[in-house]
């Protein structure tokens, strides 16, 4: 897995601090926090990706399913027309 643009990886410690802050009565350091959020990609985030990657790959069968509905192009129609 990539690793988190900079930019991102602030926004998410900034959540974690603002979720510890209001849900912990102790306060919990920024080195702990960001211990946290690397100990969360490495072994939690792997769950989220896979189940991504099996939703993807479910949307995407159903839409090749329904492909052959979807542009089926009728032959032999020119007599039909014509009349």
């Amino acid at each position: 897995m990539k690793p988190l643009t900079p930019a991102l990886r602030k926004e998410a410690v900034t959540s974690l601090e603002q979720f510890c802050a209001e849900n912990f009565d102790e306060p919990v350091g920024n080195l702990a926090i960001e211990a946290l959020l690397d100990f969360m990609a490495a072994e939690i985030g792997p769950l989220f990706y896979n189940q991504g990657v099996k939703d993807a790959q479910a949307r995407l069968q159903g839409l090749i399913t329904d492909l052959d509905q979807d542009i089926y192009q009728e032959p032999f129609t020119y007599w039909r027309r014509k009349r």
